[in-house]
């Protein structure tokens, strides 16, 4: 195989191919491209983790000698974005690759053809829905958000449920303490279906959706893959059950929140440079119906406390969240106005945009003990002499299962 290529034109099929390509796993194979050149308008790139994998087809590709070969993704696309020249030259047979660009030849090994794995191939498998790609992207992003590292058992608290019904897709997420469900309409729908992927996967293909072009979703027992215009990505469905979502979720409201989201991220940002330092990774918020709020978190380093206006509906309350997690969800929810509303201080607490269904962000609150608790008289040049000696003999455990 022998090709001239444009530089910049190559790299951008490349870079999508390397994000897959590039692994954790110890092995040539897995950390490899394999090139697809029949003739000039028909190059493809592949590239798989054995859980996902991509096909995409390169441009800026003249073939000299056609071929196929498989190439290590780091050390060629190392040279590839080293080289400050346009058009170079890649020359490839069964044992090694040459590149050639404006005096510089570099060599690099080759990983046998039969080595690699076989890309799954849609060819068979039915479309289940058509939908915009930035539509998609933002949907995975939000319904995403609850998802946790990807755990053995039980296998969806590492994955999300696309669920296809109507004339709209769901993604759904959660870990146990809190839930995430984003919606988005569908441009066609041909047959509802549920499809439980894993989550980390799925997040990258966000990443690499923009635009108004459309993505297919193609689906059999055990792929689904995601078709653009000249991309095609696949991700291995997990086989477990998800959750019934919706019995979880409940409609008792004992307060109510209404207010800015950028304002109520940047208290909480601000809160959770103290929150963070302890293990629960504990804040509180202090509400009352005349409008007054009040978020804090202490540790034996020290307390923050930020004191702002809200519109609150219904009782007061005194309600503590993992800071990190309630912060995922108003990076979710991003701009606007939010509301938020509480069942209860051990009950679940739902987040949601202003007149709006499309994202709905449920989390549990935490368990509060005398420590996480900021005394009205606090004195503004408390110097926080609590030790540690001061702390209960075993911390609170942070929050609670759903």
């Amino acid at each position: 195989m022998k090709l001239e290529i444009k530089r910049q034109d190559f790299l951008k099929a490349w870079q999508t191919a390397e994000k897959i390509a590039v692994s954790k796993a110890i092995t040539e194979i897995v950390n490899s491209i394999r090139i697809n050149a029949a003739d000039n308008e028909n190059v493809t790139l592949e590239a798989t983790d054995l859980k996902t994998s991509v096909k995409c087809k390169a441009e800026g590709v003249y073939v000299i000698e056609p071929g196929t070969a498989v190439v290590p993704v780091l050390l060629l696309g190392g040279m590839l974005k080293k080289l400050k020249c346009e058009t170079l030259t890649i020359e490839v047979n069964d044992t090694r690759g040459m590149l050639f660009a404006e005096g510089s030849k570099s060599r690099f090994p080759v990983v046998p053809l039969e080595a690699f794995p076989k890309i799954p191939e849609s060819t068979g498998a039915e479309a289940v829905c058509e939908i915009n790609a930035k539509e998609l992207s933002d949907t995975i992003t939000e319904g995403g958000s609850a998802s946790s590292q990807p755990q053995d058992f039980p296998k969806y608290l590492g994955a999300c449920l696309m669920s296809i019904a109507e004339d709209s897709l769901k993604i759904v997420s959660t870990d146990g303490k809190r839930l995430a469900v984003s919606k988005a309409m569908c441009e066609n729908v041909f047959r509802q279906e549920d499809i439980l992927l894993p989550s980390n996967p799925l997040k990258e293909l966000a990443k690499q959706l923009s635009g108004d072009s459309n993505v297919k979703i193609i689906s059999d027992g055990t792929i689904a893959w995601f078709a653009l215009e000249d991309t095609e990505f696949s991700i291995r469905r997990i086989d477990a059950s998800f959750p019934d979502y919706q019995r979880i979720l409940n409609s008792n409201v004992a307060a109510k929140l209404q207010m800015s989201c950028e304002d109520l991220i940047s208290v909480v940002e601000r809160v959770d440079i103290v929150a963070r330092t302890t293990i629960p990774h504990i804040m509180v918020m202090d509400m009352n119906p005349d409008g007054n709020m009040r978020i804090y978190a202490r540790s034996p380093e020290g307390v923050a406390r930020e004191s702002l206006k809200a519109d609150i509906t219904g009782g007061a309350m005194q309600v503590g969240f993992n800071a990190a997690f309630f912060l995922e969800g108003l990076k979710a929810l991003g701009s606007g106005d939010i509301v938020i509303e509480f069942s209860g201080t051990e009950e679940q607490t739902r987040m949601m945009r202003n007149d709006s269904d499309d994202f709905l962000y449920m989390l549990m609150p935490s368990r509060l003990s005398p420590m996480d608790i900021i005394d009205d008289e606090l004195d503004d040049n408390d110097d926080n002499s609590e030790t540690h000696d001061d702390m209960p003999e075993s911390m609170p455990e942070g929050e609670e299962n759903f």
